[in-house]
């Protein structure tokens, strides 16, 4: 049964992202993104003292800084469809629901497609407001999907608890539809429901194409009824993808639920052990929330993804099912990198002042490199500081290293682009004045108030001339019905 909560406070303490803090890890600094921090704004106001000096004096003019970056999955998307319904709702998402690295996953931030293969890396650098500050961005794009894509496996997992009833099990249906338009014959299904008992709908179902009239029986037979048990369904549902499991396949485990379930450890370490990587691809975790938000946490959904190396979406209507789960199918489904490690070295004169993303550090141990689906971009964005604008050689190289494996073959491969401060500078900022506008939505919706959501409404109006690009319509419209704002 779905945990109920007040509109004003759906999400959860423990989540969150914005000003980079150190958690004083041994083996080099890690900063993690904390929310409620101070300077919870992209840039602080000009009567604002930064925590502690950032001064030239001891550092060592010899030794570039070289940092590790994580940004999460690029495929985890829940955050800003939850807080767009929300708003719709006429409640303000609370600030820990508010995941900014999500924000730059949903909203798509457009790199040219990278060869077959390969990654593009795109370092994108732009002054800020206050004499030694900058923003950098990093694109780190995939190539396109193959137009033949493999075989597929997928197993649903349903959540069909009493909760469930009306809107949720309506956009679960919605769902499982939208996925099965992208079925060709062959492609096998399993199906698992899930209440206070469960009940294996379909096992080895080889379908014959997207209209499959068995897969359709068994969707429009669903019903909502009953407690939870998501241990015994996920444990039912990976037996049947382990029975059906095909090394040359896309192998899924689909879990779709209101998010009112009870994340024990054995459920979070039974879908670890099989999204392992081993000698083959794992069997990766796709969760899908249904809500409505006032019965929806969001905590166990994010977590099952995480655990489950695989996407986190969201969806607020039957119609966002069709835009993410149709519309953008293989980046919710498919790996085109595994492991995408990213490294970034600065001239010795700077610092990571904000991160965008969900941790950063001086170890790459410290740092879980993450899976890329293919037709998206890891967008890394920062602000960094000189210890003194005097210093600033426009001669000096930024470089970013990206580091992978080839989803089968387990082929190590990376690509460098070392780029001057200057080129930067001089070099186009379309992404990066996207990726801020963007940043500067999700950093608003934290703090609530007129004055933070006035200022993005105009950075966000300001990135989008004569209104060309449809997300950041949206976006302007979403903050405009904010109950926080006003004219």
């Amino acid at each position: 049964m779905a945990v109920s909560v007040g509109l004003t406070a759906c999400g959860d303490p423990d989540e969150g992202d914005g000003a980079g803090s150190p958690d004083g890890n041994d083996g080099g600094t890690t900063y993690t993104t904390t929310d409620n921090a101070p300077g919870s704004r992209p840039l602080r106001l000009p009567d604002e003292q930064p925590a502690e000096a950032f001064i030239c004096a001891g550092l060592d003019e010899e030794s570039a800084p070289l940092l590790y970056l994580s940004s999460d999955d690029a495929n985890s998307m829940g955050s800003p469809v939850l807080s767009r319904e929300l708003i719709h709702l006429g409640a303000a998402p609370s600030s820990p629901l508010i995941r900014t690295y999500e924000f730059l996953n949903y909203y798509r931030v457009a790199y040219e497609a990278a060869p077959q293969g390969r990654l593009r890396v795109v370092p994108q650098m732009q002054e800020a407001e206050e004499p030694g500050l900058y923003h950098l961005q990093i694109g780190v794009r995939s190539q396109d999907p193959d137009p033949v894509r493999r075989p597929m496996t997928l197993t649903f997992v349903l959540d069909t608890s009493g909760s469930m009833r009306g809107s949720p099990m309506e956009r679960q249906k919605a769902a499982i539809e939208a996925l099965s338009a992208s079925l060709t014959e062959g492609d096998i299904v399993n199906m698992v429901t899930w209440n206070s008992t469960n009940a294996v709908v379909l096992s080895g179902h080889m379908v014959n194409g997207p209209d499959d009239p068995g897969l359709q029986a068994a969707v429009n037979a669903l019903s909502a009824r009953g407690g939870t048990n998501l241990e015994s369904g996920l444990a039912f549902g990976y037996q049947l993808a382990l029975q059906h499991y095909g090394p040359d396949r896309l192998n899924r485990v689909i879990l779709i639920s209101d998010g009112g379930v009870n994340v024990g450890t054995t459920s979070a370490e039974l879908i670890a052990t099989h999204a392992k990587d081993g000698d083959q691809e794992g069997i990766y975790l796709v969760g899908i929330g249904t809500g409505p938000p006032s019965g929806y946490f969001n905590t166990p959904m994010n977590i099952v993804t995480d655990k489950g190396r695989g996407a986190y979406v969201y969806l607020d209507s039957v119609e966002e099912a069709w835009d993410v789960l149709r519309d953008r199918f293989d980046e919710v489904m498919d790996v085109a990198a595994r492991s995408v490690q990213v490294e970034l070295t600065l001239p010795w004169y700077f610092r990571i002042e904000r991160f965008y993303g969900e941790e950063y550090s001086e170890d790459a141990t410290e740092i879980e490199p993450q899976h890329l689906a293919p037709g998206v971009a890891m967008v890394f964005n920062q602000v960094v500081r000189a210890c003194d604008p005097e210093v600033v050689d426009l001669q000096d190289p930024v470089r970013v290293t990206a580091r992978w494996e080839s989803p089968l073959t387990y082929e190590q491969r990376e690509t460098t682009v070392e780029v001057s401060v200057g080129e930067l500078l001089a070099a186009d900022t379309t992404q990066l004045v996207k990726g801020r506008a963007i940043i500067a939505y999700a950093e608003a919706l934290k703090e609530g108030n007129n004055w933070a959501l006035k200022e993005a409404y105009a950075q966000v109006m300001a990135a989008n001339p004569g209104g060309a690009d449809p997300e950041l319509s949206e976006i302007a419209q979403i903050i405009q019905i904010h109950p926080g704002y006003w004219p």
